[in-house]
């Protein structure tokens, strides 16, 4: 499955959940001029399905937020299962994380947050420490900003074939604002800049979401690197969501989003290609590397160049110079004839492309001559 395609699915996904989620917002019962009163917690679960990088996934969010008028605690977890064929997830299929902060909310205006937390990306621990605020800019916006220090050195990427060779966890710096509705309507939208003293690589990310109960949230989220560099890896994710929680803690959407928003992050992770490195030579063949058909179709019965693909690493994509000829019979073979009634009057080639998941490909040929 090649990245453009992960990416449109990934895409298509949250355009039908943002369909839904419109949907629902339309359905729903206009507001009255006092705002709603909402679960906020101090436990919630939150259930993730999009693509994490160039990995499809699913994945699962666990939250407390133990909220006192001197000190808030959050405690945050997180797990991923990632598509084990395709980038991230090919070289482990797990994602997973914990940390932790403290908050202190002052006079209801403003929250200031400090935290640490631990990644298991590409089967390798990355960490960093944090701290940010909030400010209250009027009665439905706050203004946010964060910086992050990674903890952790570069780590090698071990798996052969690999994308990226190298990875760790990068220094950050995020500014933005979120939006709160009294309906509980919420949208937020950020600008990051990864590795904030080399400005190599900079970003936006955001979230949309609405409580359709006291209890449940729907939403959809995503991040994509806007600037980075030729040697790292793109950054990027979108994601459905649901969120449940429960407690014995309400308040208002803007109360819970000045106590329990930003609090919880997790590492920056770049994954490089170290300069001048080079991957072992890559095992794909098609058989055969050369065949000869008939071409033309009608009156003549024509003929039908069979080829199959081996080694490399799957899954396998098909394309042929002559691509209205090609017929793809499953992932390791696909056939060529001349359909198109392209040699009806002359005789020619057609080159037949397989391509493995690492990008390595393997050529066979179609002699094409006239009956």
């Amino acid at each position: 499955m090649s990245t453009d395609t992960i990416k449109r699915r990934a895409l298509k996904l949250c355009a039908q959940v943002l369909l839904i989620f419109t949907a629902v917002l339309l359905s729903s019962p206009p507001s009255s001029a006092q705002e709603r009163l909402i679960n906020g917690g101090p436990y919630s679960l939150t259930i993730r399905g999009g693509a994490q990088g160039d990995s499809p996934g699913i994945g699962i969010d666990a939250r407390a937020d133990y909220i006192n008028p001197l000190l808030n605690l959050h405690l945050f977890g997180t797990y991923d299962l990632l598509d084990a064929s395709s980038q991230i997830g090919d070289i482990d299929s797990q994602r997973f994380g914990a940390g932790l902060a403290v908050s202190h909310t002052y006079q209801r205006k403003a929250n200031v947050y400090a935290g640490t937390s631990m990644i298991n990306e590409l089967g390798e621990y990355f960490g960093h420490v944090y701290v940010g605020g909030k400010v209250k800019a009027s009665d439905n916006i706050l203004f946010t900003g964060s910086y992050g220090l990674g903890i952790s050195n570069q780590k090698a990427v071990t798996k052969t074939l690999a994308r990226f060779t190298t990875a760790e966890a990068a220094n950050w710096m995020r500014l933005g604002f979120t939006l709160v509705e009294p309906t509980g309507l919420k949208a937020s939208l950020n600008y990051y800049i990864t590795d904030p003293t080399g400005l190599d690589i900079s970003g936006v990310d955001g979230a949309i979401s609405y409580p359709v109960t006291d209890f449940v949230t729907l939403g959809v989220n995503a991040s994509v690197d806007i600037r980075t560099r030729s040697d790292i890896d793109r950054n990027w994710n979108s994601y459905a969501f649901m969120t449940y929680s429960f407690g014995a803690r309400t308040g208002t959407p803007f109360e819970v989003a000045l106590d329990r928003n930003s609090p919880a992050v997790y590492p920056v992770i770049l994954r490089t290609l170290t300069p001048g490195s080079t991957s072992p030579a890559s095992t794909l063949a098609i058989s055969p590397e050369s065949t000869s058909i008939f071409g033309c179709s009608y009156p003549y019965t024509g003929g039908t160049a069979t080829f199959t693909a081996s080694g490399g690493t799957a899954p396998y994509s098909w394309s042929s110079s002559i691509p209205g000829g090609l017929n793809i019979i499953s992932s390791t073979q696909a056939e060529w004839t001349d359909s198109g009634d392209d040699f009806c009057s002359s005789s020619g080639s057609v080159t037949v492309t397989v391509t493995d998941y690492d990008g390595a490909t393997a050529t066979g040929t179609v002699n094409i001559s006239v009956e």
